[in-house]
């Protein structure tokens, strides 16, 4: 809100030193633009997330995906160092052609399509209308003092929702809406509802959801995790095992780990999508990113945990694994025995927070370099420490151990479930060309 009301300032500002000059040039001033019409959406964007309930946390993959897709697509007309995606991604997609004549002001129509794309997906709930509507409504005044030409900004705001429109309606037909399949349980040695609620499967249908980008998880699917024995001794009850040893020693530090990576859904945490997305914010603000760059890092972090994410659901619900707690319930004999964070309800291999944010890990390396230092402060407002990284990839693997620590995943699904996420990254980095 502060930042909202400084940009509110900043409008008087640049009304008062352009005075009645009409003739700034639009790919001018989309050039020397930076990226706080994107920080500031990312902002709104958890803020809803936090605010949004009778959502399952990896819908939150599709909702920033397909708003990076339509972010992108209606910036990309006005940087020539920049190319539509439209042909490269799965399925069939009807980007529409920007208007002929006097070029459109790009940001009005970035900035017109993520609020159509936010609206389309938390409709639900009217103080996230607000929210949007409102923020919409700032950068509009904002952008109408820099141009001053209402009908060109009328222009760009059409063609931006038509953009959002298009990718809304692609996005309809990704096969989400039928994720939520029936789940039949395989029996004794395999996943079955976890304490303390006890919750039917998560969307064991959501690994067959279509993918962003075609052929991006194709080769991604690990082999069968180890055989299931409740035998002491056994390779499978060693590997529960550690995860119990592990539980009885935690340190202080540990704790800090699994809580700062918890980000369960559950209106304090902005969800594992919703984290990432945090981290881009604070890379977009300290690096004075470019609002196209700003955009194409956007697209190409949501596209790749999405399609991450539909990669690990194909494994859970591929092989089915038990999860710590119940085995340490019912094979150990230790009937007390809980997670130290909460047991989400899906299969064990692999780690969905591993996979997912090794991903994401990749995706930003490969927009902003490796060995790029940066100190998350995602949680500073509930009170936790921030942390600091050397390299998204070093982030990424924290996220993973975390679920170790937090008594949820054993570690060989965590080391599995680090490289699908990185093999993910590396088939969208392949995939998806946005340079001319």
């Amino acid at each position: 809100m502060k930042h909202y009301i400084l940009l509110l300032l900043s409008i008087v500002l640049i009304a008062y030193s352009c005075g009645n000059t009409d003739n700034i040039r639009n790919d001018d001033a989309f050039k020397h633009h930076n990226a706080d019409l994107i920080t500031d959406w990312i902002d709104l964007h958890l803020q809803v997330v936090k605010n949004t309930t009778g959502v399952s946390h990896i819908a939150y993959s599709r909702h920033f995906s397909y708003t990076g897709v339509a972010l992108y697509e209606a910036l990309v007309n006005g940087d020539s160092h920049y190319k539509s995606i439209a042909g490269q991604l799965n399925g069939t997609i009807s980007i529409p052609v920007a208007p002929q004549g006097k070029p459109l002001y790009w940001p009005t129509s970035a900035n017109a399509a993520v609020a159509e794309m936010l609206r389309f997906f938390y409709a639900a709930n009217p103080v996230n209308l607000q929210r949007i509507d409102s923020l919409e409504d700032v950068y509009n005044a904002k952008y109408s003092v820099e141009v001053k030409n209402e009908v060109e900004l009328q222009k760009a705001v059409t063609f931006g929702k038509q953009i959002a429109t298009a990718v809304i309606e692609w996005s309809k037909l990704d096969g989400a809406d039928g994720a939520a399949i029936p789940y039949t349980l395989l029996g004794e040695g395999y996943w079955e509802p976890t304490p303390n609620m006890f919750a039917a499967a998560n969307l064991p249908g959501w690994g067959n959801n279509r993918t962003i980008l075609p052929t991006s998880i194709s080769n991604t699917l690990p082999p069968a995790p180890i055989v299931f024995s409740a035998e002491p001794g056994t390779p499978f009850y060693n590997m529960v095992k550690e995860v119990y040893d592990v539980s009885q020693t935690l340190t202080d530090a540990q704790k800090a780990l699994a809580t700062f990576w918890d980000d369960a859904p559950n209106g304090k945490y902005v969800t594992a999508f919703g984290h990432w997305f945090n981290i881009l914010k604070q890379v977009l603000n300290k690096g004075n990113v470019g609002l196209m760059k700003a955009a194409d890092a956007y697209m190409r972090l949501g596209i790749t945990m999405n399609d991450a994410t539909i990669s690990v659901w194909k494994t859970k619900y591929t092989y089915h694994q038990i999860r710590p707690v119940t085995f340490i319930r019912k094979h150990m004999g230790l009937g007390g025995w809980n997670s130290y964070i909460g047991t989400p309800p899906h299969p064990e291999y692999t780690a969905a927070h591993a996979t997912i944010s090794a991903s994401a890990g990749f995706a930003l390396e490969s927009v902003f370099g490796p060995n790029y230092d940066f100190t998350d402060h995602t949680y500073d407002g509930l009170g936790m420490m921030p942390r600091t990284y050397t390299s998204f990839e070093q982030a990424g693997a924290e996220a993973g151990l975390s679920r170790l620590y937090g008594g949820i995943h054993y570690r060989p699904s965590i080391e599995i479930g680090n490289a699908m996420g990185i093999k993910v990254g590396d088939n969208v980095s392949k995939l998806l060309k946005t340079r001319k």
